[in-house]
C-alpha cells in the first residue's frame, strides 16, 4: 500500500470507478427508484448521471491542477492541515456507514432470498473478512482482481436483461411522467446521491494513477462512468417493462427478473448468476471503501503502518452492520434518504468547494505572475 509503488494503469482505474459507482447499485437502485418516480425513473437517472458527470469533471480538474496528488494533500494545500482534519472527519463517517450498509445489504439478500435460516451476521462477517484481506493486500492487488470481476458482473447483468426480452411489455413505459414532476425530482435526488454522486469519493484513489497516462486516463474514466450510467438506465427500463406498476414493490429487481425467465414454458432458474453479480459488486465496493477508510485514518493520524486500521475498521463495520439498522424499513430510509443527502451535502459539496477554491487561487496566481512580469 505504499503510494510510490502503487501505480495503476488507466484501465485499472476505470475498473475501480465502475466498482465504486455501479457495484451493488445495479441491484439495489432500480426497484426503489421506480417506487419513487414510477415510469419516469429512467429520466431521473439521466439527470442524475449528468450531475455525477459534473462531479467527476470537478474531481479530474482537481487532479490535473494539483499534479496528481491525493485528496488529503491538495485539500491541505488549499485550506491547511487542521481544517483538512475537520473536513475529513465526516468523510470517515460516510465510509463507515457505506461499508456497513453494503454488507448489511448482502446479508439481507441472502437471508430473504436464498438462505433464510442462516443468521445475517454470518454473511456480514464473512464478507468483511474477505474485503479486509483484499484491502490489506493493497490497491494494486485489488485492482488486478477487479479488472477480472467487473466484466463478470457486467456480463451476468447484461445476460439476464437480454434473456428476459420475451417478457417485456414496452407499453408499460407509458404514461410518462405518471407520478408528476415532484416524484421525478425525488428520483433524481436519490440517484444523484446513490450511486452517481458517490464519484466524489473517487479522488481518494486517483493519486494511484500513473502520471504518464493522464489524457488516456481521463477519457477512459468518462467512458467507464458512461458505462455505469447506461447500464443503470437500461436495467431500470427493463424493470419497468417487465413488471409495470409492481416494479416499485419488488425486492432485488434483477433477481426477480431472472426468476421469471422461461424457456419452452418452464423456468430457467438462473437466479444464481444474479446472486453472483450482487456478491461481486458488493465485495468490490466494500473493499474499496474499506481501503479508503484505512488510508484516511492513516493519513490523519500519521501512523507509520499503512495497514494499521484495516482490521479494526472492518471489525467496527461488522458491528455497525448488525446494530445500525433496526429493520428493513429503517435500512430503506437510511440508504435511500439519508445516504443520498449525505453524499450530496458533504461529499459533492466538498468537491465543488475545492474546485472553486482551486480556480480562484489559480486566477489570482496567474494575475500576480503577470503583474510581476
Amino acid at each position: 500500500m505504499n503510494n510510490r509503488l502503487s501505480i495503476l494503469t488507466s484501465g485499472q482505474m476505470a475498473s475501480l470507478l465502475i466498482a465504486v459507482t455501479m457495484g451493488s447499485a445495479i441491484i439495489y437502485i432500480p426497484t426503489p427508484l421506480v417506487g419513487f418516480s414510477g415510469n419516469s425513473a429512467w429520466i431521473s437517472l439521466i439527470g442524475a448521471f449528468g450531475f455525477g458527470t459534473l462531479v467527476l469533471a470537478c474531481t479530474l480538474y482537481l487532479h490535473h491542477c494539483h499534479g496528481g496528488i491525493g485528496l488529503i494533500d491538495y485539500c491541505g494545500n488549499l485550506i491547511g492541515r487542521i481544517p483538512t482534519i475537520v473536513v475529513m472527519l465526516p468523510v470517515v463517517l460516510m465510509l463507515l456507514f457505506a461499508t456497513s450498509a453494503i454488507v448489511t445489504g448482502i446479508g439481507d439478500f441472502f437471508a430473504s432470498s436464498m438462505m433464510p435460516k442462516t443468521p445475517s451476521y454470518i454473511f456480514c462477517s464473512i464478507s468483511l473478512i474477505v474485503s479486509a484481506l483484499t484491502a490489506r493486500a493493497g490497491i494494486v492487488i485489488a485492482a488486478r482482481v477487479f479488472v477480472l470481476l467487473v466484466p463478470v458482473m457486467f456480463i451476468f447483468t447484461l445476460a439476464v436483461l437480454i434473456i428476459a426480452f420475451p417478457i417485456y411489455d414496452w407499453g408499460r413505459l407509458l404514461p410518462l411522467p405518471d407520478k408528476g414532476i415532484g416524484d421525478l425530482l425525488h428520483g433524481f435526488y436519490v440517484a444523484a446521491g446513490f450511486p452517481f454522486g458517490e464519484v466524489c469519493l473517487f479522488p481518494l484513489f486517483l493519486s494511484y494513477a500513473a502520471k504518464d497516462q493522464t489524457n488516456i486516463l481521463y477519457r477512459r474514466l468518462f467512458i467507464a462512468f458512461s458505462i455505469t450510467g447506461v447500464t443503470m438506465i437500461v436495467a431500470t427500463i427493463c424493470t419497468i417493462v417487465a413488471f409495470g406498476p409492481a416494479s416499485g414493490h419488488l425486492s432485488y429487481s434483477l433477481y426477480q427478473l431472472a426468476s421469471n425467465i422461461q424457456v419452452s414454458g418452464s423456468n430457467v432458474r438462473i437466479e444464481a448468476i444474479v446472486g453472483i453479480a450482487i456478491i461481486v459488486g458488493s465485495y468490490m465496493k466494500a473493499t474499496l471503501y474499506l481501503f479508503a477508510l484505512n488510508k484516511l485514518m492513516v493519513r490523519l493520524t500519521n501512523v507509520s503502518n499503512t495497514t494499521a486500521y484495516v482490521y479494526p475498521a472492518s471489525l467496527l463495520c461488522t458491528m455497525l452492520s448488525l446494530t445500525l439498522f433496526s429493520g428493513p424499513a429503517d435500512f430503506q430510509y437510511q440508504v435511500y434518504t439519508v445516504w443520498p443527502f449525505t453524499v450530496i451535502a458533504v461529499g459533492c459539496t466538498l468537491i465543488f468547494f475545492l474546485t472553486v477554491l482551486t480556480w480562484v487561487k489559480g486566477k489570482f496566481f496567474n494575475r500576480q505572475k503577470e503583474n510581476e512580469t
